[in-house]
């Protein structure tokens, strides 16, 4: 991604604005008032190292995609190491400088900025003290991640409701970020086995090179260093999804790449992402897409 203008530099580095070590690919910005959504597609550079800390609230929702690996801290908090993947809630809080660095991939994705004033009246009519709030990289959060979703549909409409509808979701965002990552939320039970940082990284890049592979339960769990049992758990909980259905996603997003950009049969195609059969791939794609692979093809040609 290209530097932003609302980047600023001081003597011992950047105290604030936003740099992606990257490129955008698209982008769409759409600005509601106390809520604002940039919706893209970005490729990083390998090696391309970013920074971002605004005076908003910042969610970055991944919704497709991946990095091969991403590192990333918020201020002086803990290092992040894994990958971004589909599903992938990042929160960055207002004034917090956020640095990361990425190894090559594309992802689209969302970001949603809050006003902190909102959050913070919100706050205090409810009768709370003052907050502090902790970020962190690359979490699932299932509710972050609908209501990105939701966002993006309303995005690309123009129903004259909209204004209403954002603040809707401005206003559950705030509470969620209150009750979820400030120091008003509850304490997370300990001793539960985690998959998380260069463990989840190695896992995650262990799929994608060995998509064409027999890729079973037991060899992800070996690689994590997890047995079945708890490594089945702590993936979901790291990704919001099963490694069985993390898997078919990543095999299909693979199909659909090799369909729009090559020109393999359909039959090698399901081969190279470690499906059966063509049939097998096109039962899966158009259970994930909506269309089996050969209209996917023809459709991506013509346009």
């Amino acid at each position: 991604m290209t530097e932003e203008s609302e980047e600023s530099r001081g003597g011992e580095g950047p105290r604030s604005g936003r740099r992606h070590g990257g490129r955008f690919l698209t982008r769409f910005d759409r600005d509601w008032s106390e809520l604002r959504l940039e919706l893209a597609r970005w490729n990083a550079e390998p090696g391309g190292n970013g920074f971002c800390g605004l005076n908003d609230h910042l969610l970055f929702v991944t919704f497709a995609g991946n990095t091969k690996r991403t590192e990333a801290t918020i201020e002086d908090g803990p290092r992040y190491e894994g990958a971004d993947f589909p599903g992938a809630v990042t929160f960055i809080p207002a004034n917090q400088m956020r640095h990361a660095w990425h190894e090559g991939g594309t992802i689209d994705y969302a970001t949603i900025k809050l006003d902190p004033g909102r959050v913070a009246l919100l706050n205090a009519e409810a009768g709370n003290g003052d907050v502090e709030f902790r970020g962190f990289t690359n979490r699932p959060d299932p509710f972050v991640h609908q209501m990105a979703l939701a966002l993006r549909a309303e995005a690309r409409t123009a129903d004259p409701g909209g204004q209403l509808f954002a603040d809707s979701v401005a206003t559950a965002l705030s509470w969620h970020l209150i009750r979820r990552f400030s120091t008003l939320a509850a304490p997370r039970p300990s001793g539960q086995p985690r998959l998380t940082g260069p463990r989840l990284g190695r896992v995650l890049d262990h799929i994608r090179e060995h998509l064409s592979s027999d890729l079973r339960l037991s060899r992800l769990s070996e690689v994590a260093g997890m047995d079945r049992y708890h490594f089945s758990r702590a993936f979901k909980k790291a990704t919001g999804h099963s490694p069985h259905r993390y898997v078919v996603a990543r095999r299909v997003e693979r199909a659909a790449e090799l369909l729009a950009r090559t020109d393999l049969p359909i039959a090698d195609v399901a081969y190279q992402v470690g499906l059966s059969s063509q049939s097998h791939l096109t039962t899966v794609f158009r259970k994930a897409i909506g269309d089996t692979p050969h209209a996917y093809r023809t459709a991506r040609r013509s346009a």
